[in-house]
């Protein structure tokens, strides 16, 4: 049985995002080195790449271009395309970039629409035979803007399903909304508008686009099996620390992917090829002004966030300006398209693994570019003579007092998942006179856990104030407890102190971690605490985690997973995981 592992970093920062300019490809044989000669005359790039490279030795894998004012203040790539062989991922790098097709296939809509061959308004069953009564008035804007009531999937991305099948298995499903009264993501509907696309132009979906907008537009290097990439400039993907491989090839057909990929993602390209897909997005390319501001104009609210989705866009206000946006992933390769249009500011990010997702690092790369407090993580130099084999050697459960941490092997790295409050002490070295304090938090927790796996109705009457009704709060918990369904255990990780720049710090000085376990499902409750003792809420968020950087042969930097980014030294002997002259040792 094999364990599962969890991604090691997530932000809880608020998502957020522009460029031009030509890059010959590079030789995959070497890192580049371009943010030497552009990032240190820009305080946006520095910045960025500062914040990148920090994460590279945390995990992160993959690339970026960055461009300010139309200039490129950044292009770099960091960790590796394929660890067995220890390629480094470059610009160059060829990889999916997931749901940023969807603005592709928006974009293919709209230039035939100017042509005059469809018009966004049109129902589908105009361009489908044979429809159900409930989705023959769905239009294209519908599809467009995933207001169409369509499921989210309708199978597997490597199930080499061909079009009619496909069809067919999508008009065979209910709808979960009468269609254009809400919003509900969905990859089917896109789909659908790829094989539009296909019908009214007489040309399959990838052609179209290659000949209408890619080459136009100098993305020779961006689709599915028209570009004649070499092989070995494809990054391979890793799924929570694990060779996971190509997207490329998986479940396709002769002429790319299955339906259930086609036009909704899976396209393939570089940081320099979507830096020049920004002069379409900008409206210097093939679509007019017109046909441009229609294609990145919100339309439809997604659901409780303060964004709208355009055609293939999210679009959103932020305190630098509106934002237009969108990023891709499969839960292995991610990326993210992030433009600014009042401060120009766009940047491109591409990534191989799921540990740290390129998706995820909107926030904290904005943050880094214009917050000027923002908390950067701590710049950890790793042994360069480190190998995959020792952190797989070292991979297990170490016990200490009762309490667990679980190591896990990500490439030379080991990612460390801390479990029980002697483990959370050790790592985070609480000062003396907060131990109790936490540990009472944890007990009385811990007695409250108790009563609402009983059902109790005021089950958190030990953890409010003794004038506050307990029961409005436990029935929150209560409710998504019946919700899921199926509870086998409610955990206590444990408590810790929420230090200044963390994410949870403003809603509360102290953090009890609950690990919620249902049948089909995990949740990770962090029960936060008013400074007088008195329970404040629950919030989602990860399980405290440390990545362990190996900096000599046995010693290790362990870094937490995020803000405030606090660092421990740790060493291995005979076996066993020393921490401050503390020893965790794995059961015999």
């Amino acid at each position: 049985m094999h364990r599962i592992r969890r991604a090691a970093v997530a932000s809880v920062l608020l998502l957020f995002g522009c460029g031009g300019g030509d890059f010959p490809p590079h030789s995959e044989g070497e890192r580049t080195s371009d943010h030497e000669a552009v990032a240190g005359e820009s305080e946006i790039g520095g910045k960025m790449h500062r914040y990148l490279s920090a994460m590279e030795a945390l995990g992160f894998s993959g690339a970026i271009i960055v461009t300010h004012d139309g200039e490129v203040v950044l292009r770099e790539g960091y960790g590796l395309a394929d660890r067995d062989t220890r390629r480094p991922y470059t610009p160059s790098t060829v990889q999916t970039h997931g749901s940023i097709t969807k603005q592709m296939t928006g974009a293919a809509i709209l230039l035939l629409e100017t042509r005059g061959a469809l018009s966004v308004d049109d129902p589908i069953h105009l361009y489908f035979d044979r429809l159900p009564e409930d989705k023959r008035a769905i239009t294209i804007h519908q599809l467009l803007t995933h207001s169409s009531g369509l499921p989210g999937g309708v199978g597997p991305d490597d199930e080499p399903i061909q079009a009619r099948a496909y069809v067919e298995r999508v008009m065979g499903t209910s709808l979960q909304f009468e269609p254009g009264t809400r919003y509900a993501y969905s990859n089917p509907g896109y789909a659908l508008l790829g094989r539009i696309v296909e019908r009214v132009s007489g040309m399959g979906y990838e052609a179209f686009l290659r000949n209408e907008f890619l080459l136009p537009g100098g993305l020779a290097e961006t689709g599915y099996v028209l570009p004649e990439w070499d092989r070995d400039r494809m990054a391979l993907g890793y799924l929570d620390g694990e060779l996971w491989g190509v997207v490329h090839g998986r479940g396709w057909l002769d002429d790319g992917p299955n339906w259930h990929l086609r036009a909704n993602g899976g396209l393939h390209t570089t940081v320099d090829d979507m830096n020049r897909w920004l002069n379409t997005v900008r409206g210097r390319g093939v679509l007019d002004a017109e046909a441009t501001r229609r294609w990145t104009t919100g339309y439809v609210t997604e659901g409780p966030s303060d964004s709208e989705y355009a055609y293939g866009w999210e679009v959103r206000d932020t305190q630098w300006g509106p934002m237009i946006a969108h990023n891709g992933s499969n839960r292995v390769f991610s990326a993210d398209f992030v433009w600014l249009p009042e401060p120009d500011v766009f940047f491109y990010i591409q990534g191989n693994t799921s540990m740290i997702a390129a998706e995820r690092q909107r926030g904290p790369l904005l943050a880094a570019a214009f917050d000027p407090g923002f908390l950067m993580p701590p710049l950890v130099e790793p042994d360069a003579e480190a190998r995959p084999e020792a952190a797989r050697e070292r991979e297990g459960d170490y016990h200490l007092d009762g309490a667990l941490m679980e190591l896990t092997a990500d490439d030379t790295r080991l990612v460390a998942r801390v479990s029980g409050q002697s483990a959370l002490d050790l790592m985070l070295s609480p000062a003396e006179e907060k131990r109790q304090h936490l540990a009472n938090l944890t007990e009385r927790t811990m007695a409250a856990m108790e009563r609402l796996k009983a059902g109790q109705e005021d089950a958190l009457a030990g953890m409010v104030d003794e004038d506050q009704d307990p029961v409005p709060p436990t029935r929150i918990l209560l409710d998504r407890i019946s919700q899921i369904g199926n509870l086998q255990s409610l955990n206590l990780v444990g408590s810790f102190e929420n230090r200044p720049g963390s994410p949870l710090a403003e809603f509360g000085p102290w953090t009890t971690f609950v690990h919620a376990r249902f049948e089909n499902w995990n949740q990770y409750w962090n029960m936060v605490w008013n400074r007088d003792g008195t329970y404040r809420g629950t919030f989602s968020g990860p399980w405290p985690t440390f990545i362990l950087i190996p900096t000599t042969e046995g010693g290790y930097t362990g870094v937490r997973d995020g803000p405030p980014w606090d660092t421990i030294e740790l060493r291995f002997e005979d076996g066993c995981l020393v921490v401050a002259d503390r020893r965790a040792c794995m059961e015999d």
